[in-house]
This record gives structure tokens, C-alpha cells and sequence, in this order.
């Protein structure tokens, strides 16, 4: 088909036509022309060395896990569409379209007839079904929660005092914030969900995305499980100031760069919140001891004149 243009530029040819292919980059890394031929020592033997690039869509397939890692797309969240990927990248539909699909596979991502592409959730939610499940049926691990999440809690809060930007700042002291207000307000909903995502600022002040996502996976899950009913229960005391108190003093920690303040302002928060819920259970169960004596007691005289 080729006629006798010879091997090297037999060569030369084939790899022309391979490199403007879909899934190529347009060139090719390492290739050396005739004039640059190798010889191994052999006569007419000529060694060409040939280093393959890397094919687009894997690194679409890379950026793509990367931003997903790093919430820039949130898990059920969309991500933007194919045409727009291809926009953005340079490169044709079928590209972006060959990395989605690997994602698909994954059950990293998941395709919605006529509505485009999310981040799925199930696999998050398996891993957190399971927890909780577990966390169910074996209420005496309640103590090795507490003591995981104000060990970890801590960690990340040096290191948010270590590594935080202005703008991590501004998140922080932005949930903080909201914190105050809700608690202003009485809004339980909103205190709740305020409180979360300050502890999870923080976890992202500390720029490592393990944290991040222990913190928006495993860590929100034991807070909905455990540490959320100090705000939802009736307690003797309102621990409501001490928690305001509490978080101040962990983002000012952060603010003033001190590492060691801002682990030990957490631990001390984290300890407050489990000590206040086991002691409010405790009360809750001599309460409700007492009123079915008093309830007995009500039975026993109910005949009497």
C-alpha cells in the first residue's frame, strides 16, 4: 500500500497518522527522524527509541478525579457537561466521553438519562450505612467515638493553625458565625448543621485531603450519630454558651497561628460535648426511674379515701 518508501519513513508515517487521533496528543515525545537514527553495532540494523505519550483521556480521567477528591465537584453534585469538558480542555467529545465512562465503571460518577453526570453518593453511603449499622447494634463503643473524633479533631486543628490561608480564615470565623446566630435564634436545625460545617472547615484548613473527606464522611456521620443530641436533648444546663465560648477559642487558636492552643481548644471542646451528653443520659435515666416510681406510687393509693 505504501510502495517502497523504505522502513524508516514507513515509520515515520504510521506515527504521523496515530498521533492525530482522538485520543492522542498532537505529538509525539521521543521520536527520532532518520537523521537522528542509532545503530545497535550491527550493519543495517537502525534502533529508533519511541516514548508513548499519554493518551488524552486518561488525563482528562486524572483532572477529573483530582476535582472530584478535592470537592471542587461535590459528591451529588453535576459536573459539567461533555461539550463543555471538551471546551475546556481542548480536546474532542469522545475523549472527555472515554474518561466519564471510566468513572461510570467506577461508581465514581453517575449518568442521568438526559440530565448529564453526578458524583454519586452510594458508595459513601454504603461505607456510612455499614457504620452506623455497627454503631447500632454496639452502643459501648459510643466511648471510642468520642475518643476518636477529639483525637482527630485536634490534629486537624493544628494543623489548620499551621497551614491556614486568609481565605480558610473567612470560612471559619464565617460558621462560627452562623453558629451564634442560630443559637440566637433558637433554631436547632440550623445550629446543628452550622456547627458541622465549622469542624469541617477546619478540616479543610488543615489542606490534606484525607481530613477532608474523614471529616465530610466518617466524622459527620458520628456527629449526627452522637454529638448532635447536646443540641437537640433538654438539659439542666444550656451548654449552648460554653459552646460559643469553646469555639471561639479554637478559631482565635487558628487565627494567631498556635498550633499546640488549637489542638488542645479542641480536645477540651470535644471532651465538654461527650462529658455533657453521657452526664444528660445519666439524668435522663434516673428521671425516667423516677417517674415510673412516682407512677407506681400513684397506684398504690389510688383506693384510698
Amino acid at each position: 500500500e505504501y510502495g517502497d518508501i523504505g522502513h524508516a519513513n514507513l515509520v515515520m508515517l504510521i506515527l504521523t497518522q496515530v498521533a492525530i487521533s482522538d485520543d492522542l496528543p498532537h505529538h509525539i515525545i521521543g521520536f527520532e527522524s532518520s537523521s537522528q537514527k542509532k545503530h545497535d553495532g550491527k550493519e543495517g540494523i537502525t534502533m529508533t527509541k519511541l516514548v508513548r505519550p499519554q493518551k488524552i483521556s486518561d488525563q482528562i480521567l486524572s483532572i477529573l478525579e483530582e476535582r472530584i477528591a478535592a470537592g471542587i465537584y461535590e459528591e451529588g453534585g453535576k459536573i459539567p457537561p461533555e461539550r463543555t469538558l471538551a471546551e475546556e480542555f481542548g480536546v474532542s467529545r469522545p475523549s472527555v466521553r472515554v474518561a466519564l465512562n471510566i468513572l461510570i465503571a467506577r461508581q465514581v460518577l453517575e449518568a442521568r438519562q438526559g440530565d448529564g453526570y453526578y458524583v454519586s453518593v452510594k458508595p459513601q453511603q454504603d461505607f456510612l450505612q455499614s457504620w452506623q449499622e455497627l454503631l447500632g447494634k454496639h452502643s459501648n463503643w459510643e466511648i471510642d467515638v468520642f475518643d476518636f473524633s477529639c483525637h482527630i479533631e485536634g490534629c486537624m486543628a493544628s494543623l489548620a493553625a499551621e497551614r491556614r490561608t486568609d481565605a480558610d480564615l473567612k470560612r471559619i470565623d464565617f460558621w462560627r458565625q452562623k453558629f451564634e446566630s442560630a443559637c440566637e435564634s433558637g433554631n436547632l436545625e440550623h445550629q446543628s448543621e452550622a456547627d458541622v460545617s465549622f469542624h469541617q472547615t477546619i478540616a479543610d484548613a488543615a489542606h490534606n485531603i484525607l481530613f477532608s473527606h474523614l471529616s465530610g464522611g466518617l466524622l459527620k456521620m458520628l456527629y449526627r450519630q452522637t454529638r448532635s443530641s447536646i443540641i437537640y436533648s433538654n438539659q439542666t444546663e444550656d451548654p449552648r454558651p460554653k459552646l460559643i465560648a469553646q469555639h471561639r477559642a479554637i478559631y482565635e487558636a487558628i487565627l494567631e497561628r498556635r498550633p499546640a492552643d488549637a489542638a488542645e481548644a479542641a480536645k477540651i471542646h470535644l471532651n465538654y460535648v461527650a462529658n455533657s451528653i453521657l452526664q444528660n443520659r445519666a439524668y435522663q435515666s434516673r428521671n425516667e426511674h423516677a417517674d415510673t416510681l412516682a407512677q407506681k406510687d400513684l397506684k398504690r393509693v389510688q383506693d384510698w379515701k
